[in-house]
């Protein structure tokens, strides 16, 4: 059995997705949060790591003990690419947030949580739509 289920990879990217947005599109809310809400660079280095467990885990459909990584490689390594690209655009995201949050700089927050929840629902729908295997 798969340590993360794929339903549970999407989910989490999907409301750290909607969370970050609602952040970043309320400047009343980043300009009053703004010291607190380097917190919210939890929720980008949460949707990483879910990532990260569910890729190198183990494969369900195969049931021997392959990851996904080993089984479903791309011939011209694009997932490889894609993959290392979803990750390290979450880590710079949880950089930005504790960044502007510690400097106190709503507007800075508001545009990083903003593309951080377009990033982490893009990620989940281009997930959802290669399926969920």
């Amino acid at each position: 059995m798969p340590l993360v289920p794929p339903g549970l990879v999407l989910s989490v990217n999907v409301l750290a997705g909607v969370s970050l947005l609602a952040f970043g599109t309320s400047y009343r809310l980043a300009r009053v949060l703004s010291r607190g809400s380097a917190a919210l660079a939890a929720l980008p280095l949460l949707t990483a790591g879910v990532l990260v467990v569910y890729v190198f885990g183990e494969d369900g459909y195969r049931g021997n003990g392959t990851s996904r990584w080993d089984a479903y490689r791309s011939s011209g390594g694009a997932l490889s690419s894609m993959f290392v690209l979803s990750v390290s655009l979450m880590a710079v995201c949880a950089t930005l947030l504790v960044h502007a949050g510690l400097r106190n700089r709503a507007r800075e927050l508001g545009v990083t949580a903003f593309a951080g929840g377009l990033t982490a629902d893009g990620t989940a729908l281009a997930r959802w739509n290669l399926g969920a295997s």
